[in-house]
C-alpha cells in the first residue's frame, strides 16, 4: 500500500517543460537517423534510444500528475493511471540502459576487432538484442503488472488532511509476492545500475585508447577520419549516459551495500534532482550528434529546407 502525494510545485512546473524539449528533439533525432542514407546498425539503436527516452519521460509525467491529480480528487482510478504509467515508465528506461550498454559492447568490439567486429554487430545483432533485452524488463515488471484489482484506502493524517492509500491485490498468491520485490531488485541492482556503468565506463576508456594508438601508427585517410568521429561521438554519448545515471546507481548503491549512511540521494529531494539530471542527459545527445556528424547535420539542414519550402509551395 503506498500513499498518492503530490510532488512540489516545482516539480509539476519543470516536468511538462522538459517533457516538450525532449519530445521536439528526440524527434528530429529519430527522422533524422532512420532516414534510408543514414540508416545503419549505430543509427537504429541511437533511434531506439530516442524513443525510450522519449516514452520514459512521457510516462514519468503521467505518473506525477496522476499522483497530483488522484490524490486531491482521492479518486481510485488514479491508482490505476499511477501504477500502469509508473510501469511503463521503468520498462522504458530500463529498455534504454540495456540498448545504450549493447551501443557500448558493440563499439568495443569494433574498436578492439576492426576487421571482424562491424560483421559481429551488424543489424541482425541489434535486432537479436533489442528484442531479448525488451523481453528481460517486461519479465521482470510482469509479477507486479499481474494485479487483479487496485483497493482505494483514505487516511486521516496528523493536521486532519486526507491522503488516498492505493492497496494492490495481486492475481500471484501473496506469499510468492512478498519475496519477487526483493528477488527483481537484487536483479535490477545488477542487470540495469552496476553492470552497465561498469561495461560502459570500460568500453569508453578501450575506446578512447584504441583511437588514440592507431592515430600514432597509422594514417589520416578520409575513411579512418569518419570512423574516428563517429566512435568519439559514441564516446560522448556513453559519457552523458553514465553522468546522467549517476545519481541514481549512487543512491541504490548506498542503498544495498551501507543502508546505516545516511543517503541523501534516496530521499524526495535526492531522487527529484537524479530524475532531472538523467532528462537533461537526454536533452544532450542531440547537441552531440551535430557537432560530431556530419550526417546528421545534412539530414537536419533536409529536414529544415523541406518544412521551410513546403509551405510557399502549397
Amino acid at each position: 500500500m503506498y500513499p498518492l502525494i503530490a510532488d512540489k510545485l516545482y516539480v509539476l512546473i519543470i516536468k511538462p517543460v522538459l517533457l516538450v524539449a525532449v519530445l521536439s528533439t528526440n524527434i528530429i533525432v529519430v527522422v533524422a537517423w532512420l532516414t534510408p542514407k543514414n540508416r545503419s546498425s549505430v543509427s537504429v539503436i541511437l533511434s531506439l534510444i530516442a524513443i525510450y527516452d522519449t516514452a520514459t519521460i512521457v510516462f514519468g509525467t503521467m505518473h506525477t500528475f496522476s499522483s497530483y491529480i488522484a490524490g486531491n480528487l482521492l479518486s481510485v482510478s488514479g491508482c490505476y493511471i499511477n501504477h500502469v504509467a509508473g510501469s511503463l515508465a521503468f520498462i522504458f528506461h530500463s529498455s534504454s540502459i540495456l540498448t545504450t550498454t549493447y551501443l557500448a559492447c558493440q563499439r568495443c568490439v569494433i574498436c578492439l576487432f576492426p576487421f571482424s567486429g562491424p560483421r559481429i554487430c551488424g543489424q541482425k545483432t541489434t535486432v537479436v538484442f533489442s528484442v531479448a533485452s525488451f523481453v528481460l524488463v517486461i519479465s521482470m515488471k510482469i509479477p507486479s503488472l499481474l494485479v487483479r484489482r487496485i483497493e482505494g484506502v483514505t487516511k486521516i493524517t496528523y493536521d486532519n488532511s486526507s491522503v488516498l492509500y492505493c492497496k494492490k491485490h495481486y492475481i500471484i498468491n501473496k506469499d510468492i509476492m512478498d519475496n519477487i520485490p526483493n528477488i527483481i531488485w537484487l536483479i535490477r541492482l545488477f542487470t540495469l545500475h552496476l553492470m552497465p556503468a561498469f561495461v560502459v565506463t570500460f568500453s569508453m576508456i578501450a575506446c578512447v585508447l584504441t583511437v588514440n594508438r592507431r592515430k600514432m601508427v597509422s594514417g589520416r585517410s578520409s575513411d579512418q577520419r569518419s570512423k574516428k568521429k563517429t566512435t568519439v561521438m559514441l564516446v560522448l554519448v556513453m559519457l552523458i549516459f553514465v553522468l546522467g545515471e549517476f545519481p541514481t546507481t549512487f543512491g541504490i548503491f548506498f542503498d544495498a551495500f551501507l543502508p546505516a549512511v545516511p543517503n541523501w540521494f534516496s530521499t524526495e529531494d535526492g531522487i527529484q534532482f537524479g530524475n532531472l539530471v538523467l532528462v537533461i542527459s537526454f536533452l544532450l545527445n542531440i547537441l552531440v550528434y551535430v557537432g560530431m556528424s556530419k550526417q546528421f547535420r545534412d539530414s537536419l539542414k533536409e529536414l529544415l529546407c523541406r518544412s521551410s519550402t513546403e509551405p510557399s509551395a502549397s
